[in-house]
């Protein structure tokens, strides 16, 4: 038996309304998939809420802290793990690229070339000044500039002027001078007792170099003329570093962890 052949026409109509019934799902999906990509485009998920340092600034905020020199950087996890190399050897430091914290520094190599300074006293910055003029000296102060301690001197020259000379506090030399406006008719007493830092002040020098938690603090030196501060900070790690600040010019002079070497 011959199946029925349709029309041409019934054909086409047909054709037509299947192609028809699919077009409204076709629209559907690209529309579905227009706002999926826009919505993850806003939305980000691969991005944290949080800035991220470049290696320039993570860079700096390690210099700021500790001078030397950037030789190597690496950004892992949220970390940036750099080799800095100082006066003092070449150390592993490691810093939060979002908050810009040294949670970690550990010296690697040490310099056999660098030696251990100690301050000279205010009476062995008098001697080495007589040496150097013969003028008045009116006051003798040490400072810290740039992070480094000085002695700041106040001279009465035969002229009645007075000029302020900045000296070495390692090994006495005039390292500048200049002409200061005081008048001579205003003498300035010379107060040989030195002033120290407070327990608080000491305490926030040696955080700024190791961040952590104040355990214990102690005065020595009072009577040598070159006292110091003995800063014990406990880390969150478990470690304890004991920092040694100057007691009257805020200098750190070591860092010890635990019982590793001064660092």
């Amino acid at each position: 038996m011959e199946k029925s052949q349709m029309p041409p026409e019934m054909k086409r109509e047909q054709q037509q309304s299947k192609r028809s019934s699919r077009r409204p799902l076709w629209w559907g999906a690209g529309l579905v998939a227009v706002l999926l990509v826009i919505v993850v485009g806003w939305w980000k998920p691969w991005q944290s809420g949080h800035v991220m340092l470049s290696a320039e600034a993570a860079a700096q905020a390690v210099l700021e802290q500790y001078p030397g020199e950037i030789v190597n950087s690496t950004l892992k996890d949220g970390t940036y793990i750099m080799q800095l190399r100082s006066e003092t050897g070449l150390y592993d430091v490691q810093l939060d690229a979002e908050t810009a914290t040294v949670s970690a520094i550990k010296r690697l190599e040490s310099n056999p070339q660098a030696e251990e300074k100690t301050l000279l006293s205010r009476e062995q910055i008098k001697t080495e000044l007589l040496k150097q003029t013969n003028e008045q000296l009116v006051s003798l102060e040490l400072v810290e500039q740039q992070g480094s301690p000085v002695y700041l001197a106040v001279l009465k020259m035969k002229d009645n002027s007075r000029e302020q000379w900045t000296v070495d506090p390692y090994n006495g030399e005039k390292q500048s001078s200049k002409t200061l406006d005081t008048p001579a008719s205003e003498p300035t007493k010379e107060d040989d007792t030195p002033r120290f830092l407070s327990e608080k002040e000491a305490e926030q020098k040696a955080l700024a170099r190791v961040p952590g938690e104040v355990d214990d603090t102690e005065l020595r030196g009072t009577n040598s003329g070159n006292p110091y501060y003995l800063v014990e900070i406990d880390l969150e790690d478990g470690r304890e570093a004991i920092v040694q600040v100057n007691a009257i010019s805020g200098a750190i002079r070591s860092v010890t962890w635990d019982e590793d070497e001064e660092d």
